[in-house]
């Protein structure tokens, strides 16, 4: 099975780009599935349902999460329900754990955790909740989407669980890693990188971010609105000897 997983989407423009480019994208790469992290989608935080409807659209299958997830406080409303998966390690009973894929004849196990270094959310242990988590779920292969801040801690939780799962790829730093591996025959990366604008600071426009810097002064950043944009993540490749490749491509938009 030929798994796509895009990093973090940030803002609405990518959607569009997406739509642009995705279906080149899945038949020249010969993609079964795509996963994308969508905690960023929604004006660079949360995910509205309109939004999630556009994924889905897209024939996105599933979507992790991390520490936006509930930004866009309406996702209340619709997460049951979706093909959202929200970090299992978040003390809520809102949202699934695990989301259950299924294709053809096999079931992936979609699941999202948080790590706890740097991290102002009040957390559960991500060892400990995967520990459970893997007590109860059934499926064929078993996917990962540890977002975090620390190369180390993401490290740490791959070299536990390699052997256990197919992959663990990490979100939330915006910038993809060159660490690909294989190790027990468990994909890992520290981080996918993300899916926005090229020129800007990890998808918010560029002034903002400096401003921000140079003052000290707390105000809302803006997604960038430049017209060339980056599409990071990875490509799985599950079977008998699992295999993980990097995707980062450069596209023009539209300003």
């Amino acid at each position: 099975m030929r798994i796509l997983y895009l990093g973090d989407i940030v803002g609405e423009k990518t959607l569009d780009v997406l739509k642009a480019n995705l279906d080149t994208i899945k038949r020249e790469n010969r993609i079964n599935l795509v996963l994308v992290n969508g905690e960023n989608v929604s004006g660079g935080k949360g995910l509205t349902q309109k939004h999630y409807k556009i994924l889905k659209e897209l024939g996105v299958a599933g979507i992790s999460m991390g520490n936006h997830t509930f930004s866009k406080s309406e996702i209340k409303e619709y997460i049951n329900d979706a093909t959202i998966v929200r970090p299992a390690n978040i003390p809520c009973n809102i949202g699934k754990k695990v989301l259950y894929i299924n294709y053809n004849d096999k079931k992936i196990a979609l699941v999202n955790m948080m790590g706890r270094v740097y991290q102002n959310t009040p957390l559960d242990d991500p060892f400990k909740t995967m520990d459970e988590l893997l007590k109860e779920i059934k499926a064929d292969y078993i996917i990962v989407d540890f977002h975090g801040d620390a190369t180390s801690e993401k490290k740490a939780f791959f070299y536990e669980f390699s052997g256990k799962v197919d992959a663990i790829v990490g979100s939330h730093t915006h910038t993809q890693t060159a660490d690909e591996e294989v190790y027990n025959n468990t994909c890992f990366i520290s981080d996918m990188g993300m899916c926005g604008a090229y020129n800007s600071i990890l998808g918010d426009d560029i002034d903002d971010v400096i401003r921000r810097f140079r003052t000290g002064v707390f105000e809302k950043l803006s997604v960038s609105n430049d017209s060339l944009y980056k599409i990071n993540g990875v490509i799985l490749d599950l079977g008998e000897k699992n295999q993980i490749t990097r995707v980062n491509l450069k596209i023009e938009g539209r300003k």
